[in-house]
């Protein structure tokens, strides 16, 4: 019988980055239902019974002995409030997809390198990954950076995807190999 895999515990420099609560629900919605938010994403929920759902299905799959797909909470060390997610999905063994979300009141501050760099480090030594990568909308400007600076590198572009009912747009890829975290310089 396997153990489902659990991460928690992880701190960085102005974060707490732990498995996703119950009670989390309210404050994911204070920003995944905001427009400026959604603009950058696939997944747009409408309305707060949709984030509770989204937060309800994280946590059941905590649960799972062969679970593979980890939501987190980003949780700011000087007010305690909930800024950002970030997610690994694995979609074949030992390669995952990361993906990462901050409050719009929170952009521009680093945060969100700082989930990234996390989810990196989990996906390659927690989960033994040997692939990470990454996509974002082609004209999200901040998120292609965010990528690089967290040291993926650039794969491809893929033209007019549809990322979800009735949105079409441009989708570049990024990644980065085991080999490449585990032989970077500190």
């Amino acid at each position: 019988m396997h153990t489902a895999v659990q991460i928690s515990g992880i701190e960085t420099p102005r974060l707490f980055i732990r498995e996703i609560r119950s009670r989390d629900s309210r404050q994911f919605s204070d920003y995944m239902l905001r427009a400026d938010y959604q603009a950058a994403i696939a997944v747009r929920y409408t309305h707060s019974a949709e984030v509770e759902n989204f937060v309800a299905r994280s946590v059941r799959r905590q649960k799972l002995p062969n679970r593979t797909s980890f939501h987190l909470a980003a949780v700011s060390k000087e007010n305690g409030k909930i800024i950002g997610d970030g997610f690994i999905t694995n979609h074949r063994p030992r390669s995952a997809e990361l993906g990462w979300g901050v409050h719009p009141e929170y952009w521009q501050l680093g945060l969100g390198t700082e989930i990234g760099e996390a989810l990196i480090a989990v996906g390659f030594e927690k989960l033994d990954c040997a692939l990470l990568w990454a996509k974002s909308f082609a004209a999200n400007t901040g998120s292609i950076r965010l990528m690089e600076r967290i040291g993926l590198s650039h794969d491809r572009l893929a033209p007019d995807q549809q990322v979800a009912p009735g949105i079409r747009t441009d989708v570049t890829y990024y990644s980065m190999k085991a080999d490449d975290y585990f032989e970077a310089a500190y």
